[in-house]
């Protein structure tokens, strides 16, 4: 791994860890696209990747990485009082096993397709940036205890599918969950999602982890699917990055911070999208 790799995987993740800290979600958004990025770039990554393995790579590594940017994020927002605990011991506990299936899924499933489908992933956070602010808990119209738990259960499987699936946190899935089916008051949203990524980047690691070996290097030495190195840097510029978003999300509002990140998503989105679906008919 070259300098400029280290240097540029620190600065990915000190924006990852920021965007983490402020909306509540693990990183994976934007550490994906780098990642598939940085994986087809042998000079840079110091490793030989085969193109139909760099995505589940990518996802891989993005969700180890996960791990200490979702308990740093947490750890900040328990101290203001802001975790919703029962939501997250629901939603985690079901999100264990289905992040099982999606890590499963994800190995074996086609890398383009699975880019593809991040690429729309990226579209559909896009769609409800742009849709504007959410409405409030205080909309929500009254249910049972019975209901609530039953709502979070099914909330947190999807989350866990879809964090391992697609190497994202899964924050991005629960957060829509938290606001429209828990009617989680607004301000313990960011807090609640990240305590709840704890528990499916932590499942997807050890899917991915049992999962064996993955690709030889030029060195003739064995790799697993993490790539250490990088995550090692993502790991450290978030470290930097979680207390920043946290403390603005804290002190100021979020509304003006929408917009831009619908633009971003739209365009990683667009692009990751329509190029590996042009390649996957070209094949």
């Amino acid at each position: 791994m070259t300098l400029v790799g280290w240097l540029s995987a620190l600065a990915v993740g000190l924006l990852a860890g920021a965007v983490s800290g402020l909306v509540g979600i693990g990183g994976g958004a934007i550490m994906v696209p780098f990642l598939y990025f940085f994986l087809g770039q042998p000079d840079l990554s110091g490793l030989i990747v085969p193109a139909n393995q760099q995505a589940v790579m990518a996802h891989a590594t993005s969700l180890l990485v996960i791990v200490p940017i979702s308990l740093r994020g947490a750890w900040l927002y328990r101290r203001e009082g802001l975790v919703e605990w029962r939501a997250v011991w629901r939603m985690g506990l079901a999100s264990v096993f289905t992040a099982v299936v999606g890590a499963r899924v994800a190995i074996v499933a086609p890398g383009q397709l699975l880019k593809v489908a991040f690429g729309i992933f990226l579209l559909v956070i896009a769609a409800r940036l742009l849709k504007g602010k959410a409405r409030g808990e205080s909309e929500a119209k009254p249910t049972t205890e019975g209901a609530r738990a039953g709502r979070a259960i099914a909330g947190g499987a999807a989350v866990g599918f879809f964090s391992a699936l697609l190497g994202v946190g899964g924050g991005l899935v629960a957060i829509p969950v938290l606001i429209y089916a828990l009617h989680t008051p607004m301000r313990k949203v960011s807090g609640t999602s990240l305590a709840l990524i704890t528990f499916t980047a932590l499942t997807g690691v050890a899917a991915y982890a049992a999962s064996g070996l993955l690709v030889q290097s030029g060195s003739g030495a064995i790799s697993t699917y993490f790539h250490l190195p990088a995550a090692f840097a993502l790991a450290a510029g978030a470290m930097v990055g979680v207390p920043l978003g946290t403390g603005t999300q804290l002190r100021l509002p979020t509304h003006s911070l929408r917009w831009l990140f619908a633009v971003v998503f739209l365009v990683l989105g667009l692009r990751i999208a329509v190029v590996n679906l042009l390649n996957l008919l070209r094949g």
